[in-house]
């Protein structure tokens, strides 16, 4: 089995599970089912991954292999409890398209789009899947501990900016407090340290290399959609918040800005 067929396998069962969404979601006439568990079907690719491996001897599991799966699972169990407003923004286009094309009938070609949306989903996290297939020595080198270090700094910055997102979106007016002090999206942040562990992880595969491109679309994915539609919305509920993109960095500082 070459690295191609194996990730062709992996993007038919992720396609599977995220049509199987789309269609519960159409049956409740509700968004909300998708958007919780958009990431299901990352994990039952990543799960699927480690199965097609064993059973097809492509090779040994390594540490590393266990300590990005074992990371990647952890982050899309908690994304089925966190998340909501992200994800919601980042399927805006999409559950739009989907609207209109339920309403003219054109189910084909929401069938492709839904593959499409898929494929993105393989991509940004290849990192993990290409070790999935060819993991390298068992033994962790020096890198792969930094990757680990940046998977639970990324994984524990990610949350507690979640957290104090959360409690603040429950109170009138934006406030500049906690980690928010240092960056304007701090659970971004999070989530960057977060792929960027895992794709050193990556590094430590056979051939994993050219999984750098994933890390690359994810980044520019935030960067040119997420992050815009983030602030659009909070320009639109805090209009005092347009004086924050002007002073604070919008995902790294090592210093407290305010």
């Amino acid at each position: 089995m070459s690295n191609f067929e194996f990730l062709l396998i992996l993007l038919f069962l992720n396609s599977i599970v995220l049509i199987g969404l789309v269609s519960i979601s159409i049956k409740k006439k509700s968004p909300r089912i998708l958007i919780k568990f958009f990431f299901l079907p990352v994990l039952a690719t990543c799960l699927f991954g480690m199965v097609v491996q064993a059973v097809f001897q492509v090779s040994e599991i390594s540490n590393r292999q266990l300590a990005a799966n074992i990371f990647l699972i952890l982050w899309c169990l908690k994304s089925f409890s966190s998340y909501k407003s992200i994800k919601s923004q980042l399927l805006e286009d999409f559950l739009t398209l989907v609207r209109r094309l339920i309403s003219d009938k054109k189910y084909f070609i929401l069938l492709i789009y839904i593959v499409r949306l898929s494929s993105f989903q393989i991509i940004c996290f290849c990192s993990v899947f290409s070790l999935n297939y060819l993991s390298g020595f068992s033994l962790l080198s020096f890198f792969d501990n930094i990757g680990v270090i940046l998977c639970l700094i990324g994984f524990c910055i990610e949350y507690i900016g979640n957290k104090q997102i959360e409690e603040r979106n429950k109170r009138a007016g934006f406030f500049i407090e906690g980690s928010r002090t240092y960056v304007l999206h701090p659970n971004i942040t999070g989530i960057i340290l977060f792929l960027t562990g895992l794709q050193i992880l990556a590094f430590g595969g056979v051939g994993s290399e050219w999984s750098f491109i994933g890390l690359l679309i994810a980044i520019s994915i935030i960067y040119k959609i997420l992050i815009p539609k983030i602030e659009g919305n909070l320009l639109k509920k805090y209009p005092d918040y347009s004086s924050c993109i002007n002073k604070m960095p919008k995902i790294f500082s090592f210093k407290k800005i305010i």
